[in-house]
């Protein structure tokens, strides 16, 4: 299997980088002087094609977060000069020319467009308060600002939209660009404009490593096989240039997850079918009635004096998505046809009628209203999904809603054309819909993934995927490395359920209490392998994985330490999952609030602002705190934020030394404080390995003794 590296691209700066996917070929823009684009045909490899805007077009001002969307013939740039408000900029190509035809039509910076189903428009950007976000009237123009109420505790910036069976997914990238926590988050919302809540993981994207860091400012593109989703985004680089950066984005139960960050995964994959106009063979891989096929460079042209149809003779498929470009040159009617053998479904755009129609084995199957602005002598690109259970249709992605049965058996598709000729661009056909290719999805490793996402997961699952006694669920997992891999399941497990993990050699894991998490060792080779996962008794329910490097089993003695202020730091870099760490804690608090702390399973520890502000980065970490108050001890989990998980009143006395221990076992908690049992939590998904480390917040910590023992999993 192919596999491609990351960064993907290394040879310019490719800052807050967009793809635009049009007529089965990528275009990548990104912040520079000029807005150079690059194209490429599988978003591994890409050729410069030049400036996309005049010299002088911004006198000063470098143009930011270029994006460009197509729409009825026109490629529209929109883009904030250094951040002084948005320009629309319009072009016949979408290697430019681009001329502004807007002015400042302001809303700050780092726009974006998302067009819905509905053929509705919206703009989205970054502000002081969040991210906003409106309504768009047309291409040029904006209605009334809305708040979304989506931010990073902190500035955050890059907004990105897409919706997945009726839900919409936001990503968006906090704080600031040149901190090595520079991150992106995912939200999600049943509304373009409001109601939009963090998702369950954040944050997606996120790596200190000084060799990778700095990830973040993301857009989203379909992949080459139609069915896949890929992440595009930046790392930061020590001279301050940014390369370019591609990860699999998948949808379990509902929730997006981003396969990564990933340094090495496998290569975005082709259609299973692709039409290669430029073949001297080209026109013999269609069965042409009624008509003639003339074929180009890029394209062919269908010509019919009445009515021809042209079917794609690939191998039929039983569930199938398949895209179709279109250009009606002078044709009455023309549109695609979907052919099971014995049914015969014909959906076509009607020029005088200005709708699209649908006829099913002969018979009228609805009609749609195409937009006004709908521009008949431009490309237009159809989608087809469909399989046993449905068949959607979508033209230049609107969703047309058309009554149509699932499938009858294996499929292939055709265009056709009535009074006159219709130009055929593009034609991909991968055999199989975008939900069941997130299940067979390969999962870079370390890295997590929804338990949901597996083929093997009978239908209707939801968030969860139970299992009875003798079912199994096959995993496609991506080791960067040979070596022995820690497995974290989470779910919901029974004391005295038992499963089998069979990657390159099975392990048994017995569950000897009821809880959330199930913990075990998988040797993986470098490169692709199968995980199955057995349930040898008891009825578990797997909910997601997570793999991470092998743990550190060792016991240490960290040297006496402090910290003052604000601040945060490890003790023990070592990689540890359950574990008990025993330290003598001092801490005196210089301000109302303040707190000492220790951190477990702690990682991809940032500050704030350009890298230094401790202050606004005091939460910016993955893992868990222990806090010593001066009237509670509270344990929270982080996620480059803080959400308390219990509280538990004592008096802890300020500069007085106090003997903290703290034992993590799977998804629980326990702390003691002097020999006193105070809290024991547990956390649903909870951090599944990190160090261990200390926290001041407003106040002098002293660490005065600390041991750390990893525990081994029994």
């Amino acid at each position: 299997m192919a596999v491609y590296r990351n960064p993907v691209v290394r040879d310019a700066d490719y800052a807050d980088p967009f793809v635009l996917r049009h007529d089965g070929r990528y275009y990548l823009y990104a912040t520079n002087p000029g807005v150079p684009c690059w194209s490429s045909d599988d978003l591994v490899d890409w050729r410069p094609e030049g400036p996309t805007i005049p010299d002088g077009a911004f006198p000063g001002l470098v143009p930011f977060a270029p994006e460009v969307v197509y729409a009825d013939g026109v490629f529209h740039m929109y883009t904030s000069p250094s951040g002084h408000g948005h320009h629309v900029l319009r072009s016949d190509s979408p290697t430019g020319p681009f001329v502004d035809v807007s002015g400042n039509v302001g809303h700050a910076i780092d726009g974006t467009v998302f067009i819905d189903a509905d053929g509705r428009w919206y703009f989205y950007w970054a502000g002081d308060e969040g991210i906003w976000a409106c309504e768009m009237p047309s291409p040029t123009e904006f209605g009334e600002p809305v708040l979304t109420g989506i931010h990073m505790n902190g500035w955050t910036e890059g907004p990105f939209v897409i919706e997945r069976d009726g839900r919409y997914h936001m990503t968006l990238t906090g704080n600031h660009y040149l901190s090595p926590g520079y991150r992106i988050d995912a939200a999600v919302s049943d509304h373009p404009l409001t109601g939009w809540s963090p998702g369950p993981l954040n944050p997606l994207v996120v790596s200190t490593d000084p060799e990778y860091t700095g990830l973040g400012h993301s857009s989203s593109v379909i992949g080459p096989d139609l069915v896949s989703t890929h992440l595009v985004f930046h790392n930061m680089n020590p001279d301050l240039t940014r390369h370019l950066n591609i990860d699999r984005q998948v949808w379990g139960g509902g929730r997006l997850l981003v396969l990564g960050p990933s340094r090495e995964a496998p290569a975005p994959a082709a259609p299973a079918h692709r039409c290669a106009w430029d073949d001297p063979d080209a026109a013999s891989g269609w069965r042409i009635d009624g008509g003639t096929l003339a074929v180009g460079e890029r394209a062919a042209v269908l010509t019919a004096d009445e009515g021809a149809v042209a079917i794609w003779s690939v191998e039929p498929a039983p569930a199938l998505t398949a895209e179709v470009s279109l250009t009606a040159l002078d044709a009455a009617a023309h549109g695609l046809v979907i052919d099971d053998g014995a049914r015969r479904i014909e959906i076509v755009v009607d020029r005088d009628a200005h709708l699209v129609a649908a006829m099913d084995g002969g018979h009228p199957a609805g009609t749609v209203p195409l937009p006004p602005g709908f521009a008949h002598g431009a490309l237009h690109t159809w989608r087809v999904v469909a399989d046993g259970e449905r068949i959607e249709v979508f033209l230049d992605g609107r969703r047309q809603a058309l009554p149509l049965a699932p499938l009858g058996g294996p499929t292939r598709i055709g265009v056709q054309v009535r009074e006159g000729r219709v130009r055929i661009g593009h034609v991909a056909l991968t055999d199989s819909t975008p939900e069941a290719a997130d299940r067979r999805a390969a999962a870079p490793v370390p890295g997590r993934l929804w338990a949901t996402l597996t083929p093997d997961a009978p239908a209707g699952s939801g968030e969860a995927v139970a299992l009875a006694a003798g079912d199994a669920v096959s995993y496609r997992l991506h080791a960067a490395q040979d070596g022995v891999f820690a497995l974290q399941l989470a779910g919901r497990f029974s004391a005295g359920d038992e499963l089998e993990l069979v990657s390159a050699e099975p392990v048994r894991v017995t569950v000897d209490a009821d809880g959330h998490v199930v913990t075990g060792g998988i040797r993986l080779v470098h490169g692709e392998n199968r995980l199955r996962i057995r349930a040898v008794s008891g009825r578990p329910q797997l909910e997601l994985l997570t793999v991470s490097p092998p743990v550190d089993l060792g016991t240490v003695h960290p040297a006496d330490c402090a910290l003052s202020g604000v601040g945060k730091a490890l003790v023990d870099p070592a990689s540890r999952a359950d574990a008990d760490i025993e330290a003598v804690l001092s801490f005196t608090a210089t301000e109302p609030g303040g707190h000492g702390d220790l951190l477990l399973r702690a990682r991809s520890l940032s500050e704030g602002g350009e890298g230094a502000d401790t202050r606004l980065g005091v939460d910016f970490l993955l893992g868990y705190s222990v806090q010593l108050h001066g009237d509670r001890v509270v344990v929270a989990r982080h996620g480059y934020d803080e959400r308390v998980l219990a509280s538990a009143p004592v008096d802890i006395a300020q500069g007085t030394p106090h003997r903290v221990v703290a034992r993590l076992r799977g998804e629980r908690i326990a702390v003691e404080v002097d020999g006193t049992a105070l809290i024991d939590v547990a956390d649903v998904f909870p951090h599944a390995t990190g160090a261990t480390g200390i926290r001041a917040v407003d106040g002098d910590l002293r660490v005065e003794q600390i041991v750390v023992r990893g525990v081994a999993h029994t």
